[in-house]
């Protein structure tokens, strides 16, 4: 984030000053006739900086729908208060951002106000020789009004938001809350993310004292994470992770055989457990998706590790995943992520 990210604030419904530039004079008298109609406290001419408006978000939004997302970036705005001093002022124009990073930041705060309400369901991961329970993944979801928001889309909304920090720890949280004795002994899967590319330790072992603390071991905690993550540094990554386990807590990896990366990412973290792909799983019965299950499993039951085939949904592929050695499945076939009472 550069500087003038970092000094900008977005206009609240208040009287604001507003400042409007260009290198290209087109773009400004387009918006200046665009505005003209509905904003008469707004004036662009070329002997005119600042100008008071008497809402100061409603004018960012009409300047917003006034100029194409292409064009946005040839456009600067800034604003500031109306007691500002001259000093002020200039400082602002100073830093005045492009457009298309006001509606960034406009898209960010946007998401990160609207009422979420979150819930955690728990899938059943089973033996795959007698479907027996071996443990539960945590999954957050979230609703908004009647719109159901899966792990990834609440992903994708924190990530452009900035909160993807929050929503880590409070997945976690979530699902340490939710645990009732229907876990028993089992195995509880927990997703750990890498927000900035590196793993948040202390919350990660924050989350260890919880699930102590309503009675669960620390080798009951499964810290699942992905490829997807982007971390820094590998090796950094990996040695985070050696830290936690020495806790007394385990390792999976997630999405395992859907490219090179992800298995130098399951070399590298040195799992518990692998947890094959959706996407590898729906492609069986091919030679391919055989052919990279088998590498993967030898590589597994060579480390000590198990493996787990995600999103299974019918007999045919339990059967050949069964043949192939996989020790667990995970899917609609053994059972949908459900609410679970805590008491």
């Amino acid at each position: 984030m550069n500087s003038t990210e970092r000094t900008f604030r977005l206009p609240r419904a208040e009287p604001t000053l507003i400042l409007l530039g260009s290198e290209e004079p087109e773009a400004l008298s387009r918006l200046d006739r665009s505005l003209a109609a509905s904003v008469d406290a707004i004036d662009l001419r070329s002997d005119v900086l600042w100008v008071e408006v008497a809402d100061g978000r409603a004018v960012l939004n009409q300047v917003l729908e006034c100029v194409l997302p292409e064009r946005r970036a040839a456009i600067r705005i800034a604003f500031a208060k109306p007691a500002s001093t001259p000093e002020d002022l200039v400082h602002h124009a100073l830093m005045a951002p492009t457009l298309d990073v006001v509606a960034d930041r406009l898209e960010q705060e946007e998401l990160a106000s609207e009422p979420l309400d979150y819930e955690i369901r728990y899938q059943p991961i089973v033996r795959l020789t007698n479907r027996s329970v071996v443990g539960f993944e945590a999954l957050l979801r979230a609703k908004l009004g009647t719109e159901t928001i899966g792990a990834e889309e609440l992903i994708a909304r924190a990530t452009k938001g900035g909160w993807l920090p929050e929503l880590d720890q409070l997945g976690r949280q979530l699902a340490i809350r939710g645990v009732g004795p229907w876990l028993g002994a089992g195995l509880l899967f927990l997703n750990i993310m890498a927000p900035d590319g590196t793993f948040d330790l202390s919350a990660a072992r924050r989350t260890i004292r919880h699930a102590e603390d309503i009675g669960l071991e620390p080798d009951q905690l499964v810290f699942e994470t992905a490829e997807r993550n982007r971390y820094v540094d590998l090796d950094l990554a990996a040695a985070q992770l050696a830290k936690l386990r020495s806790s007394g807590v385990r390792l999976a990896i997630d999405d395992v055989g859907d490219g090179y990366s992800s298995l130098r990412v399951a070399t590298s973290f040195k799992p518990d457990v692998l947890k094959l792909a959706g996407e590898l799983i729906a492609s069986l019965p091919s030679t391919e998706a055989v052919a990279i299950i088998r590498a993967v499993v030898d590589l597994a039951h060579r480390t000590g590790a198990w493996v787990v085939a995600e999103q299974v949904e019918s007999e045919e592929q339990a059967r050949v995943l069964r043949s192939l050695e996989v020790d667990w499945g995970q899917g609609n076939l053994f059972g949908a992520p459900e609410a679970r009472d805590a008491g």
